[in-house]
This record gives C-alpha cells, structure tokens and sequence, in this order.
C-alpha cells in the first residue's frame, strides 16, 4: 500500500524512514516501522575534557596580583570617607517620613499618627504652665485673705469674732440656695439666710438655747408659709429650706466656743485638729488608699484617707497640748478631742459631698477663687465644732 502521490514520485522525494541508506523504514506493503539499529560507540571517541591539562596552562587572571584587585575595588569609593566627615558635621533638619499608611490621608507620618497624642507646642506648654502658676496663686492668694479675716475677727474677739462667724454662714447658705435653684428646688432663701443671722447673735447674746429656738421658729415659719402659698412641690422646697438653715447654723457653735475662758486657744486648737484630719486623709489616701470608704456618697474617699487623717489629728493634739495656752486640755483630753473631730470631721465632708453628687455640681459655689465657694471649705467643720463644744463642757473647759 503506498500513500505517495505523483509528484512526490517525480521530484524524488523520499521520508527519513525511506532513505536507501537506513537498514530500517517501511515496507510498502506493511504498516509495522522500525528504527534502525544504534551503532556501538567506542570510547575513544567520547570527548573527554583533559583538567590537568587546564590546570597545568596559564591563563590572563594568574598575572592579576592582590594590589591590582584592591585598586580596581576601591576607585569607585575614592572620597567616600571626606563626603562622611563633611555630612555629619553639617546640621539637618527632621522631617515626617513620607508613607503610603491605611487610615493616614495625608500620608505623613508624624508624631501625632504614632503615638496617638497631640503634641503641643512651646507656646502651649507654657501657657499651662503659666494656668497652672495663676490658679496656684489664686489660691494661696485667696486662702490667705480668709484665714487673715478670721485670725483678726478672732484676735479683735467679742462681736467682730460673731460678725465673721455670721457672714461666712450667710454666704454658705446663699450659695446653697443658689445651687439648689438651678436644679428645679424653690427655697424660701429670706427665711434661711435671716434663721442664720439669728442663730449667730443668739449664740453670741443667749447661749446655746437661743441657736435651737432661733433654728425652731424660723423652721416654723417656713413650714407654714409653703402650708398657705401655692407652690407645686412645697414640702421638697420647705425641707431644703429648713434643711440648709440648720446644717450651716451649726457653726455658731464656734461662737460659744469663743465665749469661753481661752477663746484664742480653743477656737485654733479646733482648726487646727480639723486642718490636720484633712490634709491627713488626703495625702495617706492618695499614696496608700485601695479600699474605698463610701463608694456611693464619696468615691474619693479610702479606708487608708480615713485612718491616715485620725493618726495625724493625734499626733498634731499631742504637740499642741505640750504648748502654753493648750496645757490646761492636757493629753488625755487632747487624745480624745482629735478621736473626735477624726471621727465627725469626715461626716461633714461626706454629708456635703452626699449633697454634692445628688445636685451634679462639683462645688457649691466661687467665692473662693481656686477653692470653690465657702461651704466647700468649712463642710468638715460643721460637725467637729459642736461636737468639741459638748465635749470641752463635758471636760468642764468651756
């Protein structure tokens, strides 16, 4: 069978199989092929590479020394180390690094996108600083203007000592009324600021029995005027009117005090129990307080704070005592006078604080600057000085 046409017949073409030379190719009446037999190789003709022959022969590269290759490496480096010396003496300025960051659309990465924080200025910073000089100043400033009034009222004594007394309880009780107005209470605040006034002079003309019935007629008063007027919430506004007059009318018991045999003595050795009660508990509770004291009415406020302010009351009753003008309380009497303030003094600045946080305000008012209003800084001792006044009588002091 074959499949070649004419003209591949004529031009004399052959496949590589049909070459006349190849032992193998196809039968034209056969459909088997077969490949031609390798011829064996002899080894004399396989291309052997001779390398100790290569090695044996010298070639352009032996001639190459050491110097060559290290003058050839560093030309390219020629003035590198004077290019070093003179860019690190010259001055750079630092820049933000320019990047492509998800979330960073200016694609600058400064302080701001790796910290998280702003970074402030010169000029920020020493405005703070200069904030937090003035309210430091403000401050002293202000602490010194009160505790000067009331060491020359308690020096002068007699009706100046009761005036002071007198107008700190009416500005306490005007910022009370002030603030409790903002939160939707209508007190009568004539009747309250004018059951202080009286307090005050009753203590100084009667004696005790004239604070409580002072206190008693002008609570009278206000019940029953909210009895008869038309207000809308009238026993909340005649509670909080009844309320403050006699929780800030407590200090006229610091007149009866300066009614007694030392009044100078007695009145600072009160202060300054209270004073050492509360510098105390703050400064014990913010190095070692954990365990909180009142967490509903005072976060603020440590178990730490509060032992920490008793332990500083005895040590400062215990100096005091050894002075003269304080020999006379002795150190059994002074030991219990500061247990006492260490005990109620915090009452008072809870019981505010309590006032404080059912309000939402921060302070009850600004008359102090940098200290808040006047009820902020004698909350503490509206409840340590009548109970050293009840308790110097039991002592026969007063």
């Amino acid at each position: 069978m074959s499949d070649r046409t004419d003209s591949e017949q004529e031009k004399g073409f052959r496949r590589p199989w049909e070459s006349e030379d190849s032992e193998g190719g196809v039968d034209a009446d056969a459909d088997v092929f077969t490949l031609p037999e390798p011829e064996p190789t002899a080894a004399s003709d396989v291309d052997l590479t001779d390398w100790e022959a290569m090695t044996a022969e010298t070639g352009a590269l032996d001639e190459y020394t050491a110097e060559d290759y290290a003058a050839a490496t560093t030309e390219e480096y020629r003035g590198l180390a004077e290019e070093v010396s003179r860019a690190a003496g010259e001055e750079w300025e630092q820049q933000a690094v320019a990047a492509s960051m998800p979330g960073v659309d200016s694609g600058l990465v400064g302080f701001e996108d790796v910290t998280g924080a702003t970074a402030d200025s010169e000029e920020d910073y020493e405005a703070r600083e200069q904030a937090a000089s003035s309210d430091l100043a403000m401050r002293a400033g202000s602490a010194v203007v009160i505790f000067g009034l009331f060491l020359g009222s308690l020096f002068l004594g007699g009706w100046w000592f009761t005036a002071f007394v007198i107008l700190v309880m009416v500005v306490a009780a005007g910022e009370f009324y002030a603030t409790v107005r903002h939160d939707g209470y209508r007190p009568l605040s004539l009747f309250g600021l004018l059951g202080v006034i009286l307090m005050g002079i009753g203590a100084h003309a009667s004696g005790v029995t004239a604070i409580g019935g002072w206190a008693a007629v002008i609570a009278a008063g206000s019940v029953l005027f909210f009895s008869l007027s038309p207000r809308r919430q009238p026993l909340e506004d005649a509670a909080v009117t009844v309320g403050a007059m006699a929780w800030v009318g407590l200090l006229s018991f610091a007149i009866l005090i300066a009614a007694g045999p030392r009044p100078l003595e007695y009145i600072l050795f009160t202060v300054l129990l209270v004073a050492a009660n509360d510098t105390g508990a703050y400064f014990v509770g913010r190095a070692f307080g954990r365990r909180k004291l009142a967490p509903v009415i005072s976060p603020q406020k440590t178990v730490e704070g509060f032992f920490g302010g008793l332990i500083a009351g005895l040590v400062v009753a215990s100096i005091l005592v050894t002075f003269p003008g304080w020999e006379d309380i002795g150190l059994a009497k002074g030991l219990v006078a500061a247990a006492l303030v260490g005990i109620v003094a915090p009452i008072g600045d809870a019981a505010e604080s309590m006032i404080k946080r059912a309000l939402d305000v921060k302070d009850m008012g600004s008359v102090m600057p940098g200290h808040g209003g006047i009820l902020d800084r004698i909350d503490s001792f509206l409840f340590a000085v009548p109970a050293i006044y009840f308790l110097f009588r039991g002592f026969g002091l007063l």
